[in-house]
């Protein structure tokens, strides 16, 4: 079930040629590696954690690791990746805390009958994004999400802006939920990932921009001098900073997902992402400022591609975190939340709704011109670096007439072609070449995706 705000953004990415040249090539180790031991740590949680997504983390300063996941199982597993779906429920949040003795999970209620671990009022619920720890309180940030129908299902909620949830800390006892007085645009989004960087603790977030007909978030920033309840103060480009919110400016044009990690090393500055709505890609951008400029390569980012998921028939990935608490070798942690198009199928395996973790070199990511390719979930040990072969294409799109072909399909697809409000415009199974008119859909970016036993195909087009 699609359920983030990561989501609600829709599977929506740019059209930009990616340039792969021959020059240097670093070998797939030296980049990205499974950390499949992180993976594991998973499997055993005490308080009945079963699977989720968001997959975020904040490292406390007694050793532990605050975990923060989005809409969570809790309840019976009856083998290692099985739940028993008469006794588990779905809640729209929760926490674990890590120590050398394990994992256990923090939600209200019982096991038997969970709630979230950030409470909702009944017409709301939040999803949690980055935090922060002040003394002896854990400051949550959280986007407030109302339920709306919208006649999609698995879109049927309205996202708002940010709130601060605030807990005792070790006893994580609750103390309260409040909006952030400074953010006064309603549409702004702020907590995607908290940096503390010399006298400053940033505070990144995204604001839903609409250009060239069409929309997706960009990056924003503010900054606070010590604690995050102080007055806001926003990056306002040629202004510098500005404790209005009004005068905010964004910090780069790059299409951000809702959930991304900015990393400092030796004064530079990297935001490491997952392509915006499902495409299968991984990004890293390179600065020398926290500020950017953010952009995309073809308006003079640094940007790289640097790994490739491996497209798995009824399974996404969406929404990276970088977890730089754990190390090893040089690299960082990371993860990147996976779900699946089949909602039953968590049941069965809750490995279709559970991050992956890697090992990142970051900055050997930087200098790569040959993305590494990853898989997802039959063999989630395998790493391994594309050979060079281009699989050629079965989907091809021709502006001038509005048409869409599939060609060289292996067997039976599914056609499917989204919207970037998250409907299904066009959905049909199809078994040998065909050629469709799409000038009756939307004139905007298009994601058309090909999908069968033989695997999966994501095209992104411009509607024109």
């Amino acid at each position: 079930m699609l359920s983030k705000v990561q989501i609600s953004s829709v599977i929506i990415a740019l059209l930009m040629p990616i340039g792969v040249s021959i020059h240097q090539k670093l070998r797939a180790q030296d980049i990205i590696s499974t950390a499949q031991e992180h993976f594991d740590k998973f499997n055993n949680v005490e308080g009945g954690w079963c699977a989720a997504d968001a997959t975020i983390s904040l490292p406390l300063p007694d050793g532990k690791t605050l975990w923060l996941f989005g809409d969570t199982f809790i309840g019976e597993k009856t083998g290692l990746f099985s739940i028993n779906p008469n006794n588990a429920k779905m809640i729209n949040n929760c926490a674990i805390i890590e120590d050398s003795n394990g994992l256990k999970t923090y939600y209200g209620g019982t096991q038997s009958n969970p709630s979230s671990f950030i409470p909702g009022d009944g017409s709301d619920f939040f999803w949690p994004e980055h935090a922060t720890i002040e003394n002896d309180t854990l400051k949550i940030s959280a986007v407030r999400v109302m339920y709306q129908n919208n006649g999609t299902p698995g879109f049927n909620f309205r996202v708002g802006t940010s709130y601060i949830a605030t807990y005792k800390y070790p006893s994580m006892e609750y103390i309260k939920t409040s909006k952030i007085n400074y953010i006064t645009d309603s549409t702004m989004r702020f907590g995607a990932c908290i940096l503390k960087s010399g006298d400053y603790t940033y505070i990144f977030g995204v604001k839903d921009t609409t250009a060239e007909g069409m929309t997706w978030p960009v990056p924003y920033l503010a900054r606070v001098g010590q604690s995050i309840d102080n007055p806001w103060e926003f990056y306002a480009g040629t202004k510098g900073w500005s404790t209005f919110c009004d005068d905010a400016k964004p910090v780069g044009n790059r299409p951000m997902s809702e959930s991304f990690y900015v990393y400092e090393k030796n004064n530079k500055f990297y935001l490491i992402m997952h392509e915006i709505w499902t495409v299968g890609e991984l990004y890293i951008l390179e600065a020398d400022a926290i500020t950017g400029p953010w952009n995309r390569k073809s308006s003079g980012g640094n940007e790289t591609l640097f790994a490739k998921i491996q497209p798995q028939t009824g399974l996404f990935s969406y929404n990276l975190f970088a977890h730089p608490q754990f190390q090893v070798d040089g690299k960082i942690l990371i993860s990147f939340n996976v779900n699946t198009t089949d909602f039953s199928s968590i049941y069965s395996d809750t490995r279709n709704y559970r991050a992956r973790f890697y090992w990142l070199s970051v900055e050997n990511a930087a200098a790569t011109t040959s993305p590494t390719t990853i898989t997802l979930h039959d063999h989630y040990t395998d790493v391994y670096e594309s050979d060079g072969i281009i699989t050629p294409s079965k989907i091809f799109f021709t502006p001038n007439d509005c048409s869409l072909t599939c060609k060289g399909i292996p067997g039976k697809s599914l056609l499917t072609i989204y919207g970037i409000d998250g409907k299904i415009y066009f959905e049909k199974y199809i078994t040998d070449d065909v050629t469709y008119s799409i000038s009756n859909l939307p004139k905007t970016l298009l994601i058309v995706k090909l999908s069968g036993e033989w695997g999966a195909e994501i095209k992104k087009i411009i509607n024109h």
